[in-house]
């Protein structure tokens, strides 16, 4: 999958660019919205993994934004954040996510995530 990872935490973001990575993903990370959104044009990717507290443009900004952006193109699009209160959770929904992911989150269930949405995602392409 093409993946696009959101966070300014650039020790979390290179860990998960790797994991995924190694499991055969293609992986860009961004450590803001405003090159999120310049990536996203660019690389369309199929899922984003976004983090909620980011500078400047914060994730519930973000999510519609790069909506607008993808257009009619199918994106899954996942907060994976610190903010796990139940407001939280209906705030990024509202915002335009899909998923709503807690930190911190185990390499297993990050994995299993990202197959579920691969399997989700192939299952409409057919």
């Amino acid at each position: 999958m093409r993946i696009l990872l959101v966070d300014d935490n650039d020790d979390a973001s290179a860990s998960m660019s790797d994991l995924l990575s190694l499991y055969g993903h293609q992986v860009r990370t961004a450590a803001n919205g405003t090159s999120a959104l310049d990536i996203a044009e660019q690389f369309q990717p199929q899922l984003v993994l976004s983090d909620i507290g980011l500078p400047g443009m914060d994730g519930y900004a973000l999510a519609p934004a790069l909506r607008r952006l993808a257009g009619d193109r199918r994106m899954v699009m996942a907060a994976v954040t610190g903010y796990g209160q139940s407001s939280d959770r209906e705030r990024a929904m509202r915002a335009g996510f899909d998923h709503h992911l807690v930190k911190p989150l185990a390499a297993e269930a990050l994995l299993r995530f990202i197959d579920e949405q691969r399997l989700s995602l192939c299952g409409e392409m057919s």
